[in-house]
């Protein structure tokens, strides 16, 4: 039910409901091998297909002026099933020559996307030939516990379903957003290089300049578009590729033992960044930010830790976070502000953690995150037409309990492996990094 006022008055009232049903399919099909040569160098290889079917039906039911029935609009019925299907390969050597350590990938990978509006019978395609990801990493120790690192790699990021599905959602009609089903994925060339020195009491300092450039940026754009419900140009929240986007800065992490039950963790990371949207006809200034992140760790008697977690994002068009995370709740990303910038914004998550049982092998977490509610999405848009601010508490708090048990000897590389967590579908991460 929508209200709308004019000053303390009611001046119209509009009742709306949506009914939406679908159902997922996911298939992954994956093989690794490795292959140790010696205690310095190993090779590993592997294959994936990862299939995935999703449909989704989408109906808008409105009331007319004067009548208690709800009507079905057939104008905002959207019915929407795709198939993304990605392949790939990857191979890749570790190795090491006395204080010198290498790691040399590669990954092809090919995929395609088809969709479909099944109640228009529109239909949108992409499809993509075999495209390469290579990766080099490179360390060198130096005397007095010092390291240097170097890595460049290339990925790609595939837009979600969220973004792709043409629903329009009408809900908040001062805020109607919609998917793109034409989004291609977004290409990353990453290069960091960085200064590592582990002091005495297990205190650590890493120094990292990194350039990051992406081609194709997927990010959120404001436009005009005709409203079903009223039949006039209403602006709509959509996704768009922008040209491209790069961010270039410089990040600092302190890993600190402040006493023998305090642990801190500090990350701070000041960069440059801009959003090239050239091909739709407007332009954005290069924008300084910084991004700072604090982790603290209290170790107590009888195997009970606490971890308090604060982080701070400022101004910014292109946020950069990469700070460590611990057993807390992980921290809310904001989106990219190709038409404006986002405001700052901070929040705090409180962890409780406790082991038990013979060698710990239990473990209960309870867990809150964002405890002030600040951890919000508040974003100022504008163009020749338009100028927009908008304020959203994506999440709310929650309180999470977990309870841990573990089986025996833990294959880390097991879980390495499922890549759940890669919305890519491709296979950085699953032993390239």
């Amino acid at each position: 039910t929508t209200q709308y006022y004019q000053g303390n008055t009611v001046a119209g009232t509009q009742l709306q409901q949506v009914v939406s049903d679908g159902n997922n399919r996911f298939m992954t099909i994956q093989t690794d091998y490795v292959k140790p040569f010696n205690d310095q160098t190993k090779l590993e290889t592997g294959l994936r297909a990862q299939l995935n079917h999703l449909v989704n039906n989408n109906e808008t039911f409105l009331q007319r002026p004067g009548s208690p029935d709800m009507v079905k609009l057939g104008s905002a019925t959207n019915n929407y099933q795709n198939d993304n299907n990605v392949y790939a390969a990857y191979v890749s050597v570790t190795s090491k020559i006395k204080n010198f350590g290498y790691q040399v990938g590669l990954r092809a990978e090919r995929s395609d996307y088809t969709g479909e509006l099944t109640n228009t019978g529109e239909q949108f395609s992409n499809k993509y030939p075999i495209s390469l990801f290579p990766s080099l990493f490179l360390s060198q120790k130096l005397k007095k516990q010092q390291e240097l690192q170097l890595s460049i790699t290339r990925r790609i990021n595939r837009p979600n379903f969220f973004q792709l599905i043409p629903y329009v959602d009408y809900t908040d009609s001062l805020n109607i957003t919609r998917g793109n089903p034409t989004l291609t994925p977004e290409f990353t060339y990453s290069g960091e290089m960085s200064y590592g020195k582990t002091f005495k009491g297990n205190n650590s300092l890493l120094f990292s300049v990194y350039y990051k450039y992406t081609d194709h940026l997927i990010t959120r754009f404001l436009d005009k578009s005709t409203n079903p419900l009223t039949g006039k140009q209403d602006l709509i929240n959509t996704f768009i590729n922008a040209n491209s986007a790069y961010s270039a800065g410089a990040e600092l992490t302190s890993v600190n033992s402040v006493t023998k039950f305090w642990d801190l963790t500090t990350n701070v990371n000041l960069y440059n960044s801009k959003i090239n949207t050239t091909n739709i006809g407007n332009s954005q200034d290069a924008l300084w930010s910084w991004f700072g992140k604090l982790n603290s760790t209290f170790k107590l008697p009888s195997n009970v830790s606490i971890q308090l977690t604060a982080d701070y994002q400022s101004k910014t068009n292109l946020p950069v976070n990469n700070g460590p995370g611990g057993f807390g709740p992980p921290m809310q990303q904001a989106q990219s502000a190709s038409q404006g910038y986002v405001r700052p914004f901070w929040g705090m998550d409180l962890a409780v953690k406790k082991s038990f049982l013979k060698n710990n092998a239990a473990t209960v977490t309870l867990s809150v995150n964002d405890i002030f509610r600040t951890r919000k999405s508040d974003q100022h848009s504008e163009s020749a037409y338009f100028s927009q601010d908008y304020y959203r508490l994506n999440n709310p708090q929650m309180v999470r309990l977990n309870f841990t048990y573990r089986f025996g000897k833990m294959d880390l590389s097991l879980f390495k492996r499922q890549n759940t967590k890669n919305q890519g579908g491709g296979m950085e991460g699953v032993n390239m990094q």
